[in-house]
């Protein structure tokens, strides 16, 4: 069924790739007993300068949606179509864009919270460009972030293609399964680019 079923590594066939949303802990801190996955996250992000919580006294979305609904953009998800997993290893809540590579137009926008994870159904053929960014709370209106602290960019965009094998025996139809994760750990072979937030909140 397509739609938004709420789950950045990319992940074609047995290649896992994984995207840093924090910088890696200091040596001292390496050197200490191994801290727990949550200690991990929490000091990544100190280090980082990723807040705990919203800044005082600035408005934010009075009822944040849950992971995966889609927040903005014009894309139209079928019954049948490609599919795109996220999923968000820490780092603190973030929102990711999928925007058309040829257009740079918004097609999807969606909230994914720290440590969830969602699965995108139906996506139709198109050439698509990934990007995330992290704040510290959702602005009131409930699509961008009061302020982002950090926005980024995939390298490469994906072509999403739908193909048709057709033979004298049988007729066969191939889509594309893109997967992504967000990671604490800086262990990516694919660096991202750090884009501005006007960039990223451009519709």
């Amino acid at each position: 069924m397509a739609g938004y079923t709420g789950r950045l590594g990319r992940v074609r066939g047995s290649a896992l790739i994984y995207l840093s949303s924090a910088i890696l802990l200091s040596s001292a801190a390496l050197a200490a007993d191994p801290p727990s996955r949550a200690a991990a996250i929490a000091a990544a992000d100190a280090a980082a300068g990723l807040p705990v919580k919203a800044d005082e006294g600035v408005p934010v979305c009075a009822d944040p949606p849950p992971s995966g609904e889609k927040l903005a953009g014009d894309m139209k998800l079928g019954s049948e179509g490609h599919s795109i997993e996220v999923s968000n290893g820490g780092g603190g809540d973030a929102l990711v864009n999928i925007r058309h590579a040829d257009t740079r137009k918004l097609a999807s926008r969606f909230y994914l919270r720290a440590m969830e994870s969602m699965t995108i159904e139906g996506v139709p053929d198109g050439i698509y460009v990934l990007q995330y960014a992290f704040g510290p709370a959702l602005s009131p209106d409930c699509k961008t972030f009061t302020r982002i602290l950090r926005a980024r960019e995939l390298p490469e965009a994906d072509d999403l293609k739908t193909q048709t094998i057709d033979d004298d025996q049988h007729t066969e139809i191939k889509r594309s399964s893109v997967s992504y994760e967000l990671s604490v750990t800086e262990t990516g072979n694919v660096k991202p680019v750090n884009i501005d937030a006007a960039a990223f909140n451009a519709e």
